[in-house]
Order: structure tokens, then C-alpha cells, then sequence
């Protein structure tokens, strides 16, 4: 009976400490609004919509220490629709992120899947309204490969490095085609230097067609400014694509916007304007403003307006959002 004892002592002696050293989280958001449209082309539309200010999700992230100050971390991301309880991501079980990694002193090394390198440096340094919402500048800046293909990448490595004020992140998607190593492989990079209240960035897209013949390009430097009373946003990209199976497209987009503190919230405005080389007369222009107001660390109310012309689209939403 000792001896069975002093080992389960040996043995929670020795799991302790181990168990210690992994730590997961179980998160989520829960995001849903109402959404109105209506334009030249469209019949006007209400309706209860999910997204509006990033998209709702449960996942789960983690890490564990393995010493020397190397640790594994991964993330599991699900994505679904609160208006209807269904799954979004085409049905994907963990379509949002699905993904394993290093991280150290070299930087961090990724494998699986998430969002495209540049899209993220589009979301969290040079767009106002970040992601979602109707002012966002997805279907503007770099719309040849965000809003005609995907603003997240799969089968892919990536890897992030910062050193003082510079952080870096490339990516590489294998197409995993036999036989052509060139087939549906995607390249992304996403650079950013910050020095006092400026952040400047540089973005670089490259997603080639089934063929590997083709590809659909974006390149864009932007950056943000903080006064304190305001953040001036700044953007210029240029879109190129010859990719089979998409229109032809040579276009580049400007980007000015403002986040401005007020009544314990935010007001967010944006301009986008884009000069469409490839169809003559399709150049369009965003106009749009909006509010979020935080009730508390968890809970937001948001709302958007964004006019799109020459179409005369209008959309707008008014929504909440939660996260856990």
C-alpha cells in the first residue's frame, strides 16, 4: 500500500509541473444586426444579418512551454451564423483558423490555415472600419483577390519576425497540384515599421490561377497616424489580374480615413476611390461613416453607412456585439 501511494505521489509530482506549463482558452464572439440595402440595380432590403463588425466565432487557442523559450501554439477557429445557427466558411468545421506552430527567438512558424498576411495588415493598420462592416474598404482596396477570391489562405507556412519597431509576415500556399508547382500557390506579405504615433505598412499579394499561367495581384502601402484628438488612415494600392476564370483587372485604390474618439466611443469615416484602368468608365467611389460605443469590456453597439457610387448603393447597419 506504501508503495502504490509513494508512486501516485512520484506521479502527480511529475504531471504537475507539466500540465502547468500548457494553458488553453475557449473564446468566442457573437455578432448580429440589422442591415439595410438598397441601389440603381438592387430593390431595397432589409433584413437580420450576422457579421457587420468581424464575424461571429468559437474557437480555441493554446500554447505549451517546452523550455528555452520555445513554445508550441495553435488555434482552432469556428465560424457561424448567429441569425440562423448555421456554419460559415462553405460548412469548413474550423474554417476561420486551423492551425500549429513554433514560436521563440526566431519568430513564429505556422502551419494550416488563416488569414492572408496582407488582408490582416488591411484590417488593423489602414482600414477605419476594420472588417465587416458597411463601410469597409474590402470591396475597394484590393478587391481583385479579397471580395472575387478569399481574404484567408490554406495549406500554408507562415512566418512572422519583429525586431524594434519593424514586424514581418510572409506566407506560402502550396497549390498541391501533381506535376505543377505553380498551380493555385499564393504568396502574402505584410511589413510594418512604427516609430512614435506613425505606423507605415507595405502589403503584397500574389494568388495564382488553376493553370498557374495566371495570377491575381495586389501590392499597397498605407499606414496610419495617431494626433490623440484623431487617426488619419492612409492607403494606395494597385490590382492587377490576368487569372483564368476571373475579369481582367488593372485598377488602383485610394484610401483616406479618420477614427476619432467622441462620447466615449468612436466615429469612424473612410473615402475610397477607385481608378479602374481595365473597363472604361467603371471607376467607383465609397463614402462612409460610423459609430462604435463599447457598454462594457465585452459588449459593443456599432453602426455604418457607406454610399457607393456611380450605382447609387446604399447599405447600412446597426448592430451588437459580444465577445467571451
Amino acid at each position: 500500500m506504501k508503495k502504490i501511494l509513494l508512486a501516485a505521489a512520484v506521479c502527480s509530482a511529475v504531471a504537475g509541473p507539466a500540465s502547468a506549463q500548457s494553458t488553453t482558452t475557449v473564446y468566442g464572439l457573437i455578432n448580429i444586426g440589422l442591415v439595410y440595402s438598397k441601389s440603381d440595380v438592387a430593390p431595397t432590403r432589409w433584413g437580420v444579418d450576422p457579421g457587420g463588425w468581424w464575424g461571429s466565432r468559437l474557437g480555441f487557442r493554446g500554447s505549451e512551454d517546452l523550455g528555452n523559450g520555445l513554445s508550441v501554439i495553435y488555434q482552432l477557429e469556428n465560424g457561424f451564423s448567429p441569425d440562423t445557427g448555421t456554419a460559415g466558411q462553405s460548412g469548413r468545421i474550423f474554417g476561420r483558423q486551423s492551425w500549429v506552430g513554433l514560436k521563440g527567438d526566431f519568430g513564429t512558424v505556422r502551419f494550416g490555415r488563416t488569414w492572408t498576411p496582407s488582408y490582416c495588415l488591411l484590417t488593423d493598420v489602414i482600414d477605419p472600419f476594420e472588417d465587416g462592416m458597411s463601410g469597409a474598404a474590402e470591396s475597394f482596396f484590393g478587391r481583385n483577390i479579397y471580395a472575387a477570391i478569399d481574404i484567408r489562405t490554406q495549406n500554408a507556412i507562415f512566418y512572422a519576425k519583429q525586431v524594434g519597431g519593424l514586424k514581418g509576415e510572409v506566407s506560402y500556399a502550396f497549390g498541391e497540384t501533381a506535376g505543377n508547382t505553380s498551380a493555385n500557390r499564393q504568396i502574402s506579405g505584410a511589413f510594418t515599421y512604427t516609430v512614435g504615433r506613425l505606423k507605415v505598412a507595405y502589403g503584397y499579394q500574389n494568388n495564382n490561377d488553376a493553370n498557374g499561367s495566371g495570377a491575381a495581384k495586389l501590392r499597397f502601402v498605407g499606414g496610419n497616424y495617431d494626433f490623440g484628438v484623431a487617426k488619419l488612415h492612409f492607403g494606395l494600392d494597385r490590382q492587377q489580374t490576368d487569372a483564368a476564370g476571373l475579369a481582367p483587372v488593372d485598377a488602383s485604390d485610394l484610401l483616406v480615413g479618420l477614427t476619432i474618439p467622441a462620447g466615449g466611443g468612436r466615429i469612424l469615416a473612410s473615402y475610397n476611390r477607385l481608378n479602374d484602368r481595365s473597363v472604361r468608365n467603371a471607376d467607383t467611389a465609397q463614402y462612409a461613416i460610423g459609430y462604435t460605443y463599447a457598454l462594457s469590456k465585452r459588449t459593443s453597439l456599432f453602426t455604418s453607412i457607406g454610399h457607393i457610387d456611380p450605382n447609387n448603393a446604399n447599405r447600412a447597419d446597426w448592430g451588437i456585439r459580444h465577445s467571451f
